[in-house]
């Protein structure tokens, strides 16, 4: 996502199970996800992205009320991820890999760069 040098801290699939999606039958359970997160920054020796803090995030969403579109819960993403000031650019994807049984997982996928930020 950034052009030249950079580094990119990397969450892959993290599952969690959350309350979340249109579907009548959705309403009736958790839906599995997977989630997975980029952020991107650009840093001197000795500093580092602390990917902790997005994990964190997306656990807690498991505890949380029913929500209808994943794009809600990538916006929750990019706020914990531009929350430290060295992230420059964030990607995250979530899938849900029971939705359909003919897929390996439906989703949704977003990248954003910091406010300000010109790439």
């Amino acid at each position: 996502m950034l052009d030249g040098d950079y580094t990119a801290a990397v969450l892959e699939n993290i599952e969690v199970h959350v309350r979340c999606g249109l579907h009548a039958f959705e309403y009736e359970r958790p839906n599995r996800l997977w989630v997975s997160v980029w952020q991107y920054g650009r840093l001197k020796p000795g500093e580092f992205i602390d990917y902790d803090r997005v994990r964190s995030a997306v656990v807690g969403w498991q505890s949380r009320d029913h929500v209808e579109l994943l794009e809600t819960l990538l916006e929750d993403v990019m706020a914990t991820a531009f929350g430290d000031p060295l992230v420059l650019a964030c990607r995250a994807k979530i899938l849900k890999p029971d939705i359909f049984p003919e897929t390996t997982g439906a989703g949704v996928e977003m990248a954003r760069y910091r406010p300000g930020f010109a790439a």
